[in-house]
């Protein structure tokens, strides 16, 4: 079995503030990555309680700087820089058969949810418009990878983050398992879990996601277009300049494409056009 892991900081144990997440150095943030490394490193003794024979990490938050390749045991590898043209899932492909998911976060403008954003502080918010006009669902980190999983044909099996997160994955994808590292109380407020209660469970729910006889099916968004909102018309400007971007507002964009892995690498172009003038 080959599994994938997509690895960010806001949901990791012991997360609940901006300094943490910083990639600078400050240490705030190395104690921060040292949690984060506890966190994987347990789903990793998951996968191989699992039976998995390889696994490959994607270092995926922010300046993809902050594991720690010295501990990555021989059937493991990991992906790091930036830029990456499928952000915090590159490396994934149709080899795999998992996906998981450690250290993620809620959505912008959910309550009570550490740290939450949608790729971008900049976006208020990241709209999925199917194309036969039915429900709008509005997005965070959980749903936009896990259909560049999905276009791969690759399962989103197990989720970790705060309680806010593991509800956004159990609404989107009901058979996931997910464990909660920390009870959100605001953007920089939470109940922090001790890791020695965290990491056997994230263990257990890893190997418990990967043994399951029945797993979520691949998230299927192709044909769906993504609308991305924001809240100052300047940014906005920056994004719509980006090829394959329709504009549809004063703070909105929208992107269409055939397909979804197409979509979501407009997605990121225009991001990083918005975020060129900060």
């Amino acid at each position: 079995m080959k599994v994938f892991i997509s690895v960010d900081l806001e949901g990791i144990t012991g997360v609940f503030n901006m300094p943490q997440t910083d990639c600078d150095g400050n240490f705030e943030w190395v104690a921060a990555v040292a949690q984060m490394q506890g966190d994987v490193d347990a789903v990793m003794m998951g996968c191989d309680d699992a039976g998995v024979d390889e696994i490959v990490i994607c270092d995926a938050h922010y300046k993809s700087n902050n594991l720690d390749i010295d501990s990555l045991p021989a059937h493991a590898s990991m992906v790091r820089g930036r830029p990456m043209e499928l952000f915090m899932m590159q490396g994934i492909d149709d080899s795999f058969d998992a996906a998981l998911f450690v250290g993620y976060h809620a959505r912008q403008g959910t309550d009570n949810a550490v740290l939450c954003h949608s790729y971008t502080e900049l976006a208020t918010s990241v709209t999925v418009l199917p194309p036969d006009g039915g429900a709008p669902y509005v997005s965070g980190e959980v749903g936009m990878n896990g259909a560049v999983a999905g276009s791969f044909g690759v399962p989103v099996v197990f989720v970790s983050g705060d309680n806010a997160t593991v509800a956004e994955a159990h609404d989107l994808l009901p058979q996931v398992r997910a464990v909660a590292t920390k009870e959100g109380l605001g953007r920089h407020r939470a109940r922090l879990f001790s890791p020695k209660a965290t990491r056997p469970a994230l263990r257990a729910g890893a190997a418990e996601a990967l043994r399951a006889p029945v797993k979520p099916a691949p998230l299927n968004w192709n044909g769906h277009a993504l609308r991305v909102s924001y809240a100052d018309t300047r940014i906005c400007d920056l994004a719509a300049a980006c090829p394959g971007v329709t504009r549809v507002d004063a703070l909105s964009i929208e992107i269409s494409a055939p397909d979804y892995l197409s979509a979501f690498r407009t997605f990121v172009t225009a991001s990083l056009l918005a975020e060129s003038d900060q």
